[in-house]
């Protein structure tokens, strides 16, 4: 079995969706023909985030119509079937363009489905996918039949080969992006296909960027840049979110009221060992700069108040100090993507991060480096 995960999805068929967010809903008709087919009734299926719609029509003499509203460009696929994930289907792309339907019943794989440029498009990134996942296949059946001839050596070329090939998908959907600024098919791309946590947040930022700003509206789009600018006040290089919690006495502080200062934001807790053993370095270094207008935001993982302030008072954390008690779910550390601790973010006077995870000396060496 390969052990590499690949970042292609099943994007042939069943997709996240797009929720139904756009100023100007538009309705678009669909004339169709079927053959092939003894039943009186064809599907057609569409899901809006979380939400699945279906709808359906009569086929009288071999033929049917539909006049659906959206309020974006979508995907759409016919079944015969009311079952939203019945195989096989017939997918397609719908905007405001008119689309001609001709299915043959007992093969809708083979069905065609004739709209305007959002369909062409889509027909082309379904082409990219197909030939990656053709690759894909190939390759697993190569290291299958590797496998069962105990040729290791060759079993390890397959599994090395696998990076390049999802590297290849990333290069190949951020192409499709950027020669397809104004296409509703790249808007899901980008919120789709490439808006995965298994793909560095850096090459997400990049393809955004090549999307032109009529899709601003898109929900996808929407959805995207929301992601990126809550991830990008967590990066070096950019400022650092804000946020309010309280001290342990009830009162709100908030990151903004260090502006003008360096700040250290120090994910720990009490129960955390590896935190208290690099208390005393934190404190150290606080101690060696706080007359230079560096201080330390110290905001608690613990659930139990009364073991975050007792491990305050006894490591001697003379900074200010947050929490919300909510444990691993504290809502700073979810919004900055804490996963583990300690972990810190060094924040510069104008609030940009300038530094993360600084241990031991290293802590020291940046704040001489930046605080003259």
């Amino acid at each position: 079995m390969i052990k590499h995960t690949l970042i292609i999805a099943s994007t042939l068929f069943f997709l996240k969706g797009f929720s139904q967010k756009q100023e100007k809903p538009f309705v678009f008709k669909i004339d169709g023909t079927i053959r092939n087919y003894t039943g009186n009734t064809i599907y057609i299926h569409h899901r809006s985030g979380q939400q699945s719609k279906t709808d359906s029509a009569k086929i009288n003499q071999g033929r049917f119509a539909f006049s659906l509203k959206n309020t974006e460009p979508a995907m759409y696929w016919f079944t015969t079937s009311n079952d939203i994930n019945v195989q096989p289907n017939v997918t397609f792309f719908a905007d405001a363009t008119p689309v001609k339907a001709n299915l043959i019943g007992d093969s809708l794989a083979y069905s065609t489905v004739e709209a305007g440029a959002l369909q062409n498009d889509y027909v082309e990134y379904r082409r990219l996918i197909g030939a990656l996942v053709q690759r894909q296949q190939l390759m697993q059946a190569d290291y299958t039949a590797a496998a069962q001839a105990s040729d290791y050596a060759r079993m390890k070329e397959v599994q090395d080969e696998f990076p390049n090939l999802n590297m290849q998908y990333i290069n190949d959907m951020k192409n499709f992006v950027q020669t397809h600024p104004k296409s509703a098919m790249s808007a899901y791309i980008l919120g789709n296909d490439l808006n995965n946590d298994n793909i560095p947040i850096e090459q997400l930022m990049e393809t955004a960027g090549f999307i032109d700003q009529s899709l601003a509206g898109n929900s996808n789009v929407k959805a995207v840049n929301k992601r990126i600018d809550a991830i990008r006040g967590t990066m070096v290089g950019y400022k650092a979110s804000n946020f309010s919690q309280n001290t342990p006495e009830g009162k709100p502080i908030k990151l903004s009221d260090f502006k003008g200062k360096y700040v250290l934001i120090d994910f720990w807790a009490s129960w955390c060992r590896p935190c208290r053993m690099e208390n005393p370095n934190v404190v150290s270094a606080y101690n060696r700069f706080k007359s230079k207008g560096f201080t330390v935001l110290g905001v608690s993982m613990d659930s139990n108040k009364d073991l975050w302030t007792a491990a305050i008072a006894a490591d001697n954390l003379t900074w200010p100090h947050v929490s919300d008690l909510k444990g691993w779910g504290n809502e700073v550390g979810v919004m900055y993507g804490v996963k583990g601790i300690p972990q810190n973010f060094l924040i510069d006077k104008e609030g940009k991060i300038v530094a993360k995870n600084l241990r031991g000396v290293e802590l020291d060496e940046k704040l001489a480096e930046i605080i003259k």
